[in-house]
Formats: structure tokens, sequence, C-alpha cells
């Protein structure tokens, strides 16, 4: 669905139909979907009002941004009903050791048509550089590729991108030849090659910070936190050779930067080629980050601009999703009414429809089981139902000097929300803080980036 200035472009002017690159995934998506840096360091948003604390190890998360089609329109209230936690099932699949296995999965999963897992850590053999793994269902893991923390990069904090011949692609928030990270790919049997080492402001961005997204011709798509003619992010498209373009760069007019800075997320993309995603900081007074559509000749709209606390909220942190009659969704790190973060509250999912109107299907409290901070791109399946993940809240236990351990949950169509799992319990994992994946069985996998039987995390695996 084209909007804004693309409404009278000819459609398709790429000629590239954007597609999951991902085999045997099938609740309906058409892109892929979204990140992650140390949080004191790379969250831009420290430049708000809340600030994040340093010295820990926290990361921002590459949601896969997959446009979801979703077989029903939502029709909820303005604040949704709550919901306990269910009787589900929950498996822990792997707990990271910390050593040749990696830790810290920071990133969210993408799942083959074997069933077989694939992600990241941000730290490899002993907690350095980075590793890309896979996992088999039953739940042994074994190391593609470790980083070295040089001109091939470090801390890989995507959710990868995964072509038709199996090969993974996904970016490193540092590292490379100047530190501003690179894109790489990884073949099945391991062998590691870097397709882009970006090379900072002016003419190119750094620290990538959403998953890459593919096109019918083999075109990769994302964006970077940093770096561009302004400083302050961009959108790139890398051909199948390699060669880098730079489509926008963001804050054209410093400093109000009414398009917004630091897009965190990844990108989601209609037929016509047409990318949409969002904004992490400025757009308006509030500094709340922004939706953009970028059309194929590199002209930017903002949709909508986010107005924080208290009836909306602020850093969007996962990518966008899209359903069939042209509404977006997602979440938003911190808003809402109060709570979380020095009062910013914590948290919403919100709707977004054609027109620009936002409406804010949830408000995360943090209190009663509630969680709070989601941190990741919505999970939608046919009926209407989305599902997600908040890295804080849904309990008393102190994670990270924040209350609750995180929880996944379930939105349903008509605003519903059910707790499916909570975190911080023996040794299931901590914070889980990247997107979701599911199988045709509605079995739904994850990671908590810390947490588990030695402390670097876990993949987890819930039925609901």
């Amino acid at each position: 669905m084209t909007r804004g200035h693309g409404a009278h472009r000819p459609a398709n002017q790429r000629g590239k139909e954007i597609s999951r690159a991902i085999l045997g995934l099938t609740w309906h998506s058409h892109a892929l979907r979204l990140r992650r840096p140390s949080r004191g360091a790379k969250r831009i948003a420290a430049e708000q009002a809340f600030q994040f604390k340093k010295g820990r190890m926290m990361f921002r998360v590459l949601h896969i941004a997959a446009k979801f089609i979703l077989g029903t329109m939502f029709t909820v209230a303005l604040i949704g009903h709550f919901s306990p936690a269910q009787a589900v099932s929950f498996k822990v699949l792997h707990s990271f050791s910390g050593g040749s296995d990696g830790c810290y999965p920071a990133a969210g999963l993408i799942r083959d048509g074997t069933g077989k897992l694939y992600g990241t850590t941000a730290g490899g053999n002993g907690c350095n550089c980075g590793t890309v793994f896979e996992l088999v269902p039953a739940g042994s893991e074994t190391v593609l590729y470790n980083f070295t923390c040089g001109d091939n990069g470090q801390a890989p904090d995507d959710t990868l991108a995964m072509d038709k011949k199996g090969n993974l692609y996904g970016a490193t928030i540092a590292g490379g030849s100047i530190g501003c990270g690179v894109i790489f790919k990884v073949t099945p049997s391991g062998r590691e090659k870097t397709v882009h080492d970006f090379a900072g402001p002016p003419s190119d961005g750094c620290a990538a910070q959403g998953t890459l997204i593919f096109d019918g011709a083999a075109n990769l798509y994302g964006t970077t936190s940093g770096g561009g003619k302004n400083g302050y992010g961009t959108v790139f498209e890398l051909s199948p050779d390699g060669t880098e373009t730079v489509l926008y760069s963001f804050c054209k007019k410093i400093p109000r930067c009414t398009d917004g800075a630091y897009p965190l997320a990844g990108l989601t993309a209609d037929p016509a080629g047409d990318v949409y995603g969002a904004t992490g900081y400025r757009g308006s007074r509030t500094n709340s980050g922004t939706i953009f559509e970028l059309a194929p000749d590199g002209a930017e709209t903002t949709l909508y601009k986010f107005k924080g606390s208290p009836n909306d909220g602020s850093l969007p942190e996962g990518s966008i999703i899209e359903d069939n009659s042209g509404n977006f969704y997602g979440t938003l790190f911190v808003g809402g009414r109060g709570g979380c973060y020095g009062d910013q509250g914590c948290g919403v999912v919100f709707k977004l429809a054609p027109g620009g109107a936002e409406t804010i299907l949830h408000f995360f409290t943090g209190k009663k089981g509630d969680g709070a901070n989601p941190f990741g791109s919505l999970l939608a399946d046919g009926a209407g139902n989305m599902f997600g993940a908040t890295e804080f809240g849904g309990g008393r236990n102190v994670c990270n000097g924040s209350y609750g351990c995180g929880m996944v949950f379930e939105l349903a169509a008509d605003g519903t929300e059910t707790v499916l799992h909570t975190f911080g319990k023996g040794n299931n994992g901590a914070n889980p803080s990247g997107n979701l994946v599911a199988d045709n069985a509605r079995n739904l996998y994850g990671a908590a980036a810390q947490g588990g039987v030695y402390g670097f995390g876990t993949i987890f695996e819930i039925t609901p």
C-alpha cells in the first residue's frame, strides 16, 4: 500500500517485490523484520529524560521486521483488558555458558523449513566478539562463526536474514576498518564474508540498527542509527555485488530534525517498493520518534510523530508490521501513564491507520504481573492475535536494576492481554529482548538475553 507522496507514483518503480528470505515460515509475512548495542552507549534516546544505567551489559535488539498480513481487522479498546498468566508449556532449549557457545543472545531468531533456528550472540568465546549460531529443534547448538573483533566486525546485533541458498546475512554494530560495523554473510558451512564495511559520516552510515530485508533482485535494505550526511542515521541499499547506496540521511534540518533521527528499528516494505520504518528520536517537540515512508526515488514522508507520555509513547524499538487494510502495528519502549524510567511510562502497543490516526491498544503498567518496556517487533497470526515480549516487568524479581525480568504476552483482537510466560524464576532466562518466531504448530521461539543456568542467556520455546 502506498501512502503520502507515493500515491501518484507508478507502482513498483524499482521493479522489486520485497519478500521474506526466511524459508519455511508460514505466519503470513512479506518482508523481514529488525538490532542491538550497549544500551548505555548506543541507546540514542538517552538524550531524552530517561537515562539507562551504564556499567552493565545491555543490548538493543534487531528484530525481524516482518510485514504480517493479518486475516482480520483489529477492533480493540483504547486500553485492553488484562488476563493473568495462563497455563502454557515452557521449555529452555539452550542455556549459553559464556564459553565457546557464546553469550548474551540479544537479537531475535529466524527459522528455516527444517525447523532449525538461527541467531546471534553479542559475545563470543569468552564473551568477546560475538557469534552466529544454529540450534536444532532438539536443542543442540552449533556455532557457525566466531567474530574476531577486527575488520570482520564485532557484536552482531541483528536478527539474521536468510537467502534462498541458506546463506545468513546480518550486521555488527562495531568493528570493521573504522569501528562503524559491517554487513556480513555466513554460508551454511560457516564461511564468513564482509559484504560492506561502513565508512561513517558524511558519506556512509554507522552502526546498522535494523534487520536487513531482501527484494526480488537480491538487493538488501537496512538502517543505521548513526552516520550519514547529517550524522543522525541512514536508510541504505546494498546490491548483490556489495555496492552501497545511501537512500536517505535523517535530520535534514538541524537542530529541529522534524523528519526524525536515529532509526533504531528495521524496515518493512510493500510490493510497490516503498519502505517503512521508525526513528527513535526527534520528529516533534517531545523528541519521541516518528514513523516514516521512503519512496523508491528517495522521497521521505513522515507518517506520524509520537507524542510521548502520558497518552502516547516514545522510542519505537521494534519494526512495525502491517495488516491487509494498511494499518500499522508496533510497540514503544516507554510511554503511557506513569511508572518505569523516571515516570516516563512502561511502554505501549499502538495501531496507526492509513490516514495517520493513532490508537493505543495497550498501556503496559509493570504491575500485577503485567510487563514493562516492550522490546521487539510484534508477531501476528491469521486470527488477529499479536504476540510479543517485554524486557522488564512481569514480577517483582529485580533484573538489572528494574523490577521484573520480562514476560511474553498475547494481545487478542478484542484488546485482551494474556501473559504467556514470566521470566526470572529458576533458570528459564531473563530479559527477552528480541522478536519471537513461530512454527506451523503455533509454538513460539525466542531468546532471553540474560539468565539461564550460567547467566548468559537462553533460547526458549513456548506452546500457548
